[in-house]
């Protein structure tokens, strides 16, 4: 496998799981991993556009870790976006993953870069992570930090290709 240089993370509608998991790699490369993913890119997207910005719980449980979100603007995935990533992370098998190979099937290595967030990191069971849009805070935050723990394992994954 080559180096990977570019992470997309991919939801529904880009305004709670994939902001939070960009915003959290981009902390954790400019803190704790600031030499070891200089040369990685994290971006986002969701599959739909509904909202500009992230909903209100995802902002304050990444201001809670010290994170601010500044010039974060949600968008839609098109082909142009998916063309220059090497890995894209999705949270959900069924809304996520399968929605877009379907939606770009003509795009030819698509499935062999295409992952569930929690799998890629190399978890084994509960590898689904909801949409947490509805939930109360306490509930919204539990999936947070599942994404939290999950991409902190995905840097760490990541440091260790790119260093073969």
């Amino acid at each position: 496998m080559s180096k990977i240089r570019k992470v997309l993370f991919l939801c529904s509608g880009n305004t709670c799981r994939s902001p939070f998991a960009e915003c959290y790699a981009k902390f954790l490369k400019q803190t704790k991993y600031k030499y070891d993913l200089k040369d990685v890119e994290f971006d986002s997207a969701g599959l739909y556009h509904y909202y500009e910005q992230p909903q209100q719980g995802t902002i304050e449980y990444l201001k809670s870790k010290g994170i601010e979100v500044n010039n974060f603007e949600a968008k839609e995935v098109d082909e142009e976006l998916i063309k220059k990533q090497d890995i894209i992370l999705g949270f959900e098998k069924k809304w996520h993953v399968n929605k877009l190979k379907r939606r770009f099937k003509s795009i030819k290595n698509l499935g062999s870069k295409t992952y569930l967030l929690r799998e890629y990191a190399g978890f084994k069971n509960d590898l689904e992570i909801p949409d947490p849009f509805y939930l109360k805070e306490e509930e919204y935050n539990t999936i947070l930090k599942k994404i939290e723990e999950s991409v902190e394992e995905i840097l760490k994954k990541i440091i260790s290709l790119n260093k073969r």
